[in-house]
Order: structure tokens, then sequence, then C-alpha cells
């Protein structure tokens, strides 16, 4: 009886088949990427938005719980209300009126009562069309009632640049006389600021 031995093949990988394969994972990564980063950004949109409408909601339903006027101004501070009331990427707060007050659309100052603050949200654009703070009746209106709301959130990129593109899209948040807000994505290329 004649013994034979035979020689096992290596089961490895030559260094060709793992160079085209990382060849391979960089392309896919450069594919995957840039949607990837569109996703976040689209998220962090999108909570920018829906952070101010909720705060939106709680103002109102405070007016109507309460039996006051609430109102909302942006704020950078959490304790003061800015003097540009269309920038409100800074953050903003929401607040009563001492009972009996009569006041609407002022400014937070000592006797009010804070109910609650946002605060900064980074890398975002909030802007708002009117420089007036909003302020919700007893019954949830908007105060005045003849107003409306318009305010429209943006990415803003590492440039300080504000995009609203096809792969992230601003947000716009209508609110009409009766304190109703809608939310609907911003027209691709329409300005965050205007």
């Amino acid at each position: 009886m004649v013994m034979t031995h035979v020689w096992k093949k290596n089961q490895g990988f030559t260094l060709i088949e793992l160079m085209v394969t990382l060849v391979i994972l960089a392309v896919l990564t450069m594919i995957a990427l840039p949607s990837f980063r569109d996703t976040i950004r689209r998220s962090q949109v999108s909570a920018s938005s829906n952070a101010l409408l909720a705060d939106i909601s709680y103002a109102r339903s405070e007016a109507i719980d309460r039996g006051q006027v609430v109102t909302m101004c942006p704020s950078t501070t959490g304790s003061a209300c800015t003097t540009s009331g269309t920038t409100w990427g800074t953050g903003w707060m929401v607040y009563s009126y001492p009972a009996g007050a009569a006041s609407t659309n002022a400014a937070y100052t000592t006797g009010n009562l804070q109910l609650r603050v946002t605060t900064q949200q980074n890398n975002m654009s909030i802007w708002a069309a009117q420089t007036t703070y909003p302020s919700f009746g007893q019954q949830g209106q908007l105060l005045p009632s003849s107003s409306t709301l318009r305010f429209v959130t943006c990415y803003t990129d590492s440039s300080g640049n504000t995009v609203n593109t096809a792969t992230v899209p601003g947000v716009e948040l209508d609110v009409n006389g009766s304190g109703t807000v809608t939310s609907k994505p911003l027209a691709t290329g329409a300005s965050c600021s205007s």
C-alpha cells in the first residue's frame, strides 16, 4: 500500500482580493455617507420644528386652562426676550401674565409667570415672519385675532448658510387666528428668512 500525502490549499484571502474588497467598501461608503448625513439633517429640522410646534400648542392650551393670556417670545437667556422678534433659533420662552393683567404681545418682565423655556436649537435657523410676540387668549385664539403667524425652520451648515433643498427641506408652521397650527414642507429653494 502506497501512501500519498495530499497538500491542502490555504483557505485565506490573497492581497489582491483584500484590496478589491476594500476599494468596493470605500466606494459604497462614499455613496451612502451623503445620504446618511442628509437623513440626520432632516431629522434635526423635524425635531426643531416639532419642538416649536409643541410649545405653540402648549401656550395655547395653557391660555385656555388658566383663563389668562399666554405669550411666547424668542430668548437667548431663558430669562428675557430678545429684541429681534424674528430670530427664534436661539431659543424661546412661554409665559403668562399676572391674574387680571390685560397685557398681550408684551415682553417678559418681573411679575410674569414663566411656564417653559426651550434652549437654542443647534445648527438650526428658525425665523418668524412677524416681529410681535405671539399671544393666545382665554379661548385659545391668537391675539390680536386678525393676525396669523408663520415660522420657518431650516438647517444651517457649518458656514452659517441656511439649507432648503429637496434632500434637506425646511419646514413651515402656520398659526391661524383661532390658534390652529399647520405644518408643511417649505418649497424647495424658498428662502428660510422671508
